[in-house]
């Protein structure tokens, strides 16, 4: 239906959804895609997972469909002692023991993580590959310096291996202190203005599926210093509205997030020694009208207890979940469905009004559910708080952001995050982008 469609002003840029495949989500991923619920074509793979049985099956299927694969090196959490001994030992370049250090980034050392990167990625085909780089805390290690070395080694490995035609993402881990001072966005803007990357990939420590509206705004604010670097940008480890809103109001190209996590980066316990114990491991469901993750056992009590709640909550498409007993049972497949229809209607509005109808259709609508869902009478008192609190937060998330678009005029969107299949002609392009690196480094 959609190749029958003909834009009198050119096709609007496309928002890019990437699915980050969690640690132990290589089978729910698999089932999704085995029944058409998971319409996204690009996935982000961690290099922690390699090994397992799940994440070879997960690759191959992935390889079947011609989807776009993002490595994920891990470095940043290897590099930090509240994460390297967890999952993520299991990378193949982590230190035994240890947490990686600015010597573990050397190239063509005995330690040097480089060159086992570059092997890897060109070996197992990967699309493209994230940059080896490290959360950048105020008063914290300096590792900008390291990073940005890493990457130009990284570009000059690949190359030696046979990977020319693999892309090197950017990932700028930074506080939400950091990120909302101009200074410390144009230092960095400089410093990345001349690395051989196709995009920045923008993971903000305390920002994501909870945000306010006041953070929105000043995330979609703080990204417009990047657009000029004239490469995509995509917000990591983001959902929800938040994810909707800095893409739909032009602040990044795109976002990525997990099927049942990583919908915000939260790096409270990066810098300390890790913990032991672990979460509830409760069954979740996200709610689009409330834009917040319930149990599903609390959307089984209010289900049963009203009808006006099936009503506003309930999934009765059939191509979707038809009913509300199947949604509560496989909340991923609603989430995946419904998400994927979200941001396809997005990327099929023009650029010049697709703020405006988020704000209107999308983000006026959640509130207006929100408000009528705070009217049922018969609910749990703890329900009926986390619904009061929900309400609070997208009208105010309206108000900001509605300011936000009535200030800012003309809007200079980010670069498309086109699609990479790994063709020709995305070699060739790759190839242009990086002659002046490998011309400066060969001078």
């Amino acid at each position: 239906m959609n190749d029958n469609v003909v834009y009198l002003h050119g096709k609007p840029r496309e928002v890019a959804q990437v699915t980050r495949v969690g640690y132990r989500e290589h089978a729910l991923c698999e089932q999704l895609l085995s029944a058409n619920k998971l319409g996204t074509r690009r996935f982000v793979l961690e290099a922690a997972t390699e090994s397992t049985r799940r994440h070879k099956s997960l690759v191959r299927s992935l390889k079947d469909r011609k989807a776009e694969i993002v490595l994920d090196t891990n470095c940043a959490e290897l590099s930090v002692k509240g994460r390297f001994a967890g999952s993520v030992k299991s990378a193949p370049w982590s230190a035994e023991g240890r947490a990686l250090e600015a010597e573990d980034f050397v190239p063509g050392t005995n330690r040097s993580v480089i060159e086992p990167i570059a092997r890897y990625a060109v070996k197992n085909e990967i699309t493209a590959l994230l940059s080896p780089s490290h959360l950048l805390t105020e008063g914290g290690p300096d590792w900008l310096p390291v990073d940005l070395k890493s990457c130009e080694a990284l570009r000059v490995a690949l190359d030696r291996y046979g990977g020319g035609h693999i892309p090197i993402d950017y990932p700028l881990l930074i506080s939400y202190t950091q990120f909302r001072d101009p200074s410390v966005r144009k230092n960095l803007r400089e410093a990345l203005r001349d690395l051989p990357v196709d995009r920045i990939w923008l993971r903000i420590a305390g920002f994501g599926v909870d945000a306010t509206g006041v953070g929105m705004s000043r995330v979609v604010e703080g990204s417009r210093d990047f657009h000029e670097l004239g490469i995509p940008i995509i917000a990591d480890q983001v959902g929800g509205v938040a994810a909707i809103a800095i893409s739909a109001m032009g602040g990044v190209s795109g976002f990525a997030s997990g099927i049942e996590g990583k919908q915000r980066f939260d790096a409270s316990t990066w810098l300390r020694p890790a913990a032991s114990g672990g979460g509830s491991g409760a069954k979740r469901i996200f709610i689009a009208g409330l834009d917040r993750f319930l149990s599903t056992g609390e959307m089984r009590t209010f289900f049963d207890d009203t009808r006006t709640s099936r009503h506003l909550f309930g999934c009765s498409d059939p191509s979707c979940c038809g009913d509300v007993d199947k949604m509560l049972r496989n909340p991923a497949a609603h989430l995946a469905v419904q998400s994927g229809r979200l941001v396809s209607s997005l990327s099929e509005t023009p650029e010049a009004i697709r703020a405006e109808q988020f704000l209107e259709n999308h983000l006026r609508e959640h509130v207006k559910t929100a408000a009528r869902a705070s009217r049922i009478r018969n609910m749990d008192y703890e329900l009926r708080r986390k619904v009061a609190s929900s309400v609070k937060r997208l009208e105010l998330a309206f108000e900001a952001l509605s300011g936000l678009h009535d200030g800012l005029g003309t809007v200079e969107l980010p670069a498309e995050a086109k699609f990479r299949s790994g063709s020709r002609q995305t070699e060739l392009n790759l190839e242009e982008k990086n002659h002046e690196f490998r011309r400066t480094q060969n001078s």
